[in-house]
């Protein structure tokens, strides 16, 4: 798999094409979600400044311990010498957590697994593990993969204008409607996505759960565009101070003077200088997206039932739930062959082996020969990735 990496992922954006060209997949709906997916690599080869404080305390203790034990060890000599080797393995230890922590220090990350160093330690299934985060578009229609990407992401957020890219790329010039949960709610990757020929319905994130209790969100506060003020649920405007930037964009900020006044200041926020909310410049549109998603909410319903069963399938039903190979790169082309496998499953699940060999001869020789050189080369690769090859050629 090493020389035939761009092969295989050509091999399935090839697929993609010839499923839009049978009319098995449209664009009108499509949607955008993620799963974790183990690394290779041991759990213990995983590095953060709290593992390693948690270690370098736990081996400093443990030499203390040692020594005291030389200390109370008088006459025998073999028994020192077995301590005092075991003190020596302790520090060879700490000597080389505290190398870990300054090349982390170097190269400002939080994190490092030194057996994959792609690999990031992820919240999966309610705990933490060395994971990819495997992104997917599926149409509507027959939920069909449209693409995919494996990412090192520990979440979401900055996926979707990603994610929607690559399905504009099968879909060029043409309406299409997306779908993605909470976890992608993010405003300037919403407002580098929508346009005239983009539809996003997604939910926004809801705020800290106190001031959700309390009824003070940002959602329970209005924007009134005439005025350019806020109203907070207790009726008293937040007037515009001044403009700024947060991540690149162009923001407005907004601030209370009437806190002292309105009695609910400690519900509200614990800023002495009372409540303040920025708006970005273009908010706008999330505001439109917001309404949107809430006036067609039985279309948003669909989402969950377009393509979190895809992640079931590759989990339960294939028995993909860690990776074989190791990299970004690698671990792509890993994923090229399981959507492939997934998507070559479901198109003899929809159309039947005797129509998809009637549409094959009807002017497809290019990619049968194609699927041909890759499923060769899957026959001749290590055992290891025998069961994706059967998933493929016993479809």
């Amino acid at each position: 798999m090493k020389i035939n990496k761009k092969a295989i992922k050509q091999l399935f954006k090839e697929f993609t094409l010839m499923l839009k060209g049978f009319g098995l997949i449209n664009g009108t709906i499509v949607a955008i979600d993620g799963t974790k997916i183990k690394a290779n690599s041991a759990k213990n080869k995983h590095y953060n400044e709290n593992i390693i404080k948690e270690k370098l305390g736990y081996y400093e203790a443990k030499i203390e311990e040692y020594i005291n034990d030389v200390l109370r060890t008088t006459d025998d000599e073999s028994m020192k010498q077995k301590i005092n080797d075991k003190i020596g393995s302790y520090q060879e230890r700490i000597k080389k957590l505290n190398a870990i922590k300054e090349e982390l220090k170097e190269q400002g990350k939080k994190q490092i697994c030194l057996t994959d160093s792609d690999a990031k330690s992820m919240k999966n299934n309610g705990k933490f593990e060395v994971c990819f985060n495997v992104q997917a578009v599926v149409d509507n229609k027959n939920k069909l993969i449209v693409d995919f990407e494996v990412v090192n992401d520990v979440n979401d957020q900055g996926q979707l204008s990603n994610m929607f890219k690559k399905a504009k790329e099968v879909f060029e010039d043409q309406k299409v409607t997306a779908l993605a949960d909470t976890g992608y709610f993010n405003i300037s990757e919403i407002i580098e996505v929508v346009d005239e020929q983009t539809e996003i319905l997604i939910k926004p994130q809801k705020g800290k759960q106190q001031k959700v209790e309390n009824g003070f969100d940002k959602l329970s506060f209005k924007y009134d565009q005439i005025k350019d003020v806020f109203i907070c649920p207790m009726g008293y405007c937040l007037n515009f101070k001044w403009n700024g930037k947060q991540n690149g964009k162009e923001i407005k900020r907004y601030t209370c003077v009437n806190y002292n006044e309105c009695g609910k200041k400690e519900l509200c926020t614990s800023a002495k200088g009372g409540r303040s909310i920025i708006r970005y410049k273009d908010e706008e549109i999330i505001d439109q997206v917001t309404e949107n998603t809430i006036r067609k909410d039985h279309i948003y319903k669909k989402r969950g039932s377009i393509i979190e069963h895809l992640f079931g399938t590759i989990k339960r039903h294939f028995g993909y739930t860690y990776f074989l190979t190791r990299g970004l790169e690698s671990v792509n082309s890993e994923v090229s062959l399981i959507c492939l496998a997934y998507n070559f499953k479901r198109l003899i699940n929809i159309i039947g082996v005797k129509e998809l060999i009637r549409k094959f001869r009807g002017g497809i020789a290019p990619f049968l020969h194609a699927s041909y050189d890759i499923l060769l080369f899957l026959s001749k690769i290590k055992q290891k990735y025998f069961h994706l090859y059967k998933f493929i050629i016993n479809c």
